[in-house]
């Protein structure tokens, strides 16, 4: 590596550095993420519910990515996909932590020494091989070898700083300011979006002599803070309040740590004195002791923590029923996983329309007048859920759907479809039949409201039955629905046989009451012409 006092060419060796070593970083997690992101995901997932397994698995997965950031934010959104459990995710987390540790002990070895060779091997590997998963492999080792040139060039130029006299006063006054050296750590691990990174020119800077320990350790403390930034933001962006609590807990447990260390820096700084001689490997042994430190306080409190932050952050009314709640992005790379949570979104669909529908009978009783407009508010929402799930589906890249799930996707958006048009049918056709009838004040007569109420009874229980075969994909349930429709139509012309006698009769009746029996059992009757094809979706039938 170039030794050089020239100012101009120090500069440009920690420039260049750090540009590479943020390009290397991207790169080996892109390439992780390629080449091994929809496994990792699965085994994470199937690993939350063993708490000694939930940490490995951390621990592996950020020494793959070379990221506790980009971990974290695969937490979240298992997390606010409710594929991972809350206290499950906080477990990972402690683990990737502590992975994200690991990688920096390699670097405390020196290995940057080596940086070129390994650069160059690494290059021959990624060009040499052909298959596809292992090109991908290939081009993460070949990342992370430009990790560890770009920290090569950072450590040569800390050296020449650290002999210049006004850096040295500066990094000595800095010294003083342990709260302003958090912060600069804490922008640093955001600005590379990874702790490995923000450590790695700490250790360099502090080998070089560029960053006393006591300055080094503050920096530490500030890059394990910031590397929880990138996980909140996606949390409070995309995330459930599932996902919000996981980053505030995530956040919470770095701060609490670290402002504790924080008080002790001037004596952890004597003890590592004295324990090792090396500035660099002081660095890397306090980052790893504080991880360590908070995976044993805080693995065994993952239950408290995520109780506490379920209390601290309730689900608001609203979002428990307006948002896609297991809509997860995340989830598209697994389109087992994606057709899932599609279904439950789906599932969520099918229960807001039960409830307009049973809730519609009672708009057309007396002193009922908010009714109407509550139920169109529902209905708002079951067109948004809809236009949710369809966006949703149709972003799984066919090339990854096998045939039974192609088929599978078609069936969600046919049911979806059809939840969708129960819900207008009942907003824009029964409730302006509901508006209609206490505008002009019209009654129905006992006998004729008792088969408009039986007829809505029996149509509300066959969508029921319906749901229940959809959510156990069920086909005879299905088939049991179908069998139904038969005598549902029976039904339906012995109603408009009775009120034609009626009629006839002689007996008063409003022609405006008839109208609006009428065009209700034609609502309800269309409203049963879709469930009749969910229920042959559910057979499979398109």
């Amino acid at each position: 590596m170039l030794k050089t006092q020239d100012p101009t060419q120090v500069l440009i060796l920690l420039i260049g550095g750090s540009t590479l070593l943020l390009y290397g970083v991207r790169l080996v997690t892109d390439a992780m993420e390629r080449a091994l992101g929809s496994r990792l995901r699965l085994v994470m997932m199937k690993l939350a519910r063993y708490p000694l397994a939930a940490f490995i698995s951390g621990i592996i997965v950020t020494m793959l990515t070379q990221s506790s950031t980009a971990t974290a934010s695969v937490m979240v959104g298992l997390v606010s996909a409710q594929l991972v459990p809350l206290a499950a995710a906080v477990i990972m987390l402690q683990g990737a932590a502590v992975g994200s540790t690991l990688v920096v002990q390699l670097l405390a070895f020196h290995i940057t020494q080596y940086a070129q060779e390994f650069l160059g091997l690494a290059a021959a590997f990624a060009l040499l091989t052909q298959r596809k998963a292992l090109r991908d492999v290939g081009r993460g080792v070949f990342s992370f070898a430009l990790v560890l040139q770009g920290l090569a060039m950072i450590d040569a130029s800390s050296a020449p700083i650290a002999d210049n006299p006004i850096t040295n006063d500066i990094m000595h006054a800095l010294s003083q300011s342990p709260l302003v050296l958090v912060l600069l750590g804490i922008l640093l691990a955001a600005a590379f979006v990874s702790s490995i990174a923000a450590i790695g020119i700490v250790m360099a800077l502090a080998g070089g002599g560029a960053l006393p320990l006591e300055a080094a350790l503050a920096v530490m403390l500030g890059a394990n803070i910031g590397t929880t930034l990138m996980p909140l933001l996606t949390a409070l962006n995309r995330g459930s309040i599932v996902g919000r609590r996981l980053g505030f807990i995530y956040v919470g447990t770095r701060l609490l740590g670290g402002g504790l260390v924080l008080v002790l820096l001037n004596p952890l700084t004597v003890l590592l004195t004295r324990l090792l001689p090396n500035p660099s490997t002081q660095v890397a042994l306090a980052h790893l002791g504080f991880n360590l430190i908070l995976a044993i306080v805080f693995v065994p409190l993952a239950s408290l923590l995520a109780d506490l932050a379920t209390r601290l952050l309730p689900e608001p009314e609203t979002e428990k029923k307006l948002s896609s709640r297991y809509l997860d992005p995340n989830a598209l790379t697994l389109p087992a996983v994606a057709l899932g949570q599609a279904m439950r979104e789906i599932m969520r669909m099918a229960d807001l329309s039960a409830e307009m529908l049973q809730l519609s009978i009672q708009a057309f009783e007396d002193g009922v007048k908010d009714l109407p407009k509550q139920i169109g508010a529902l209905d708002n929402q079951l067109d948004d859920m809809e236009t949710a799930i369809k966006h949703y589906l149709i972003q799984i890249n066919d090339e990854l759907l096998t045939a039974e799930q192609s088929q599978r996707e078609l069936t969600l958006l046919s049911i979806s479809t059809e939840l969708e048009a129960i819900g207008d049918i009942i907003d824009r056709q029964l409730m302006r039949l509901a508006r209609r009838k206490r505008r002009k004040r019209i009654a129905f007569s006992q006998p004729e409201w008792n088969d408009i109420v039986a007829f809505h009874g029996e149509v509300l229980g066959l969508l029921q039955q319906t749901l229940i075969g959809l959510a156990a994909q069920d086909s005879t349930i299905a088939g049991e629905v179908l069998s139904q429709r038969q005598w549902l139509n029976q039904f339906k012309r012995e109603i408009y046989l009775r009120h034609l006698q009626h009629l006839s009769s002689g007996d008063p009746v409003s022609l405006n009451a008839s109208s609006i029996l009428l065009e209700m059992v034609n609502a309800m009757s269309r409203i049963l012409s879709h469930i009749s094809s969910i229920a042959r979706a559910i057979q499979g039938e398109l």
